[in-house]
């Protein structure tokens, strides 16, 4: 099912003309939502980043409340997969479209492995994030990010991981990072400028409830071969291990199945209790 600015049209209607600020210049924002059992999880904190992006990169008069109400429709007829929300600057660069579709699934390869590289498009601290306004907005110019982990696939790995000019873990193209020392769980700081990834808050909140020891830090790319599993966290990819970065091969956890799991139970208790 296809919507533009709420109308539903078909899959051949669902076009953004090329003279669009979104095409033309990459001007718009983005969220994606995981879809269980046609409930979409953590909703609410999406919208709130939305709503967020939208106010740091100047988009205007947005009907967040409607967006809410389309996505939740459309999701109720999938069992899985996710739901795309694009925000674009239309060709008058005052006016603005809201386009919403759903995806499919998403299946991962069984061995996930990431080549650090450096983004030097990526503030990666070198400003504070509340010092510049638009650090953080979930921007649809992901061409950098894209190029990235091209590039990494043509070096026979699955994915890069970025890092900013002083070698600190920053994240994945598309995905967050967390890792595992000594029984103890980590999350990225944001204070780098990376993204608040909600599956990243979501795993800070299941480590309350369940009494996971987890910390929030940041950590050097030569500080993570010694760690003792690495993995990452996005809309589609709730803990999934990474096997190997760059020359450094990894085990798996046993902490790691339990976060899986602690995924899962926080999920159905969050949608059973919006039923």
């Amino acid at each position: 099912m296809y919507l533009i600015n709420g109308e539903e049209v078909t899959k051949e209607e669902f076009n953004i003309p090329v003279e669009n600020l979104a095409i033309w210049r990459g001007d718009g924002i983005f969220e994606a939502i995981a879809i269980h059992k046609g409930y979409l999880f953590g909703l609410d904190k999406h919208i709130e980043r939305f709503a967020k992006s939208a106010e740091k990169m100047f988009f205007e008069n947005i009907n967040f409340e409607e967006i809410k109400e389309n996505l939740v429709s459309i999701a109720s007829n999938y069992d899985s997969g996710y739901m795309r929300v694009i925000i674009g600057r239309g060709s008058d660069k005052d006016k603005s479209d809201v386009f919403i579709f759903y995806q499919e699934l998403i299946i991962f390869p069984e061995s996930f492995t990431l080549q650090s590289q450096k983004a030097h498009w990526h503030a990666g601290g070198d400003f504070d994030i509340h010092e510049v306004k638009n650090i953080g907005s979930k921007s649809i110019s992901y061409a950098m990010n894209l190029n990235q982990t091209r590039l990494a696939e043509r070096n026979g790995f699955t994915d890069s991981l970025l890092l900013n000019k002083d070698g600190f873990v920053l994240e994945g193209p598309t995905f967050c990072v967390g890792w595992i020392l000594d029984s103890t769980i980590y999350v990225p700081d944001l204070e780098l400028g990376i993204l608040d990834s909600i599956t990243r808050s979501s795993l800070i909140e299941i480590s309350n409830e369940m009494d996971l020891d987890l910390k929030v830090d940041r950590i050097h790319i030569n500080d993570i071969y010694n760690v003792d599993t690495v993995f990452a966290l996005s809309t589609a990819k709730h803990a999934i291990f990474v096997n190997k970065i760059d020359h450094q091969v990894y085990n798996e956890d046993p902490l790691l199945e339990k976060i899986k799991n602690s995924f899962i139970e926080f999920i159905d208790k969050e949608r059973k209790l919006n039923k």
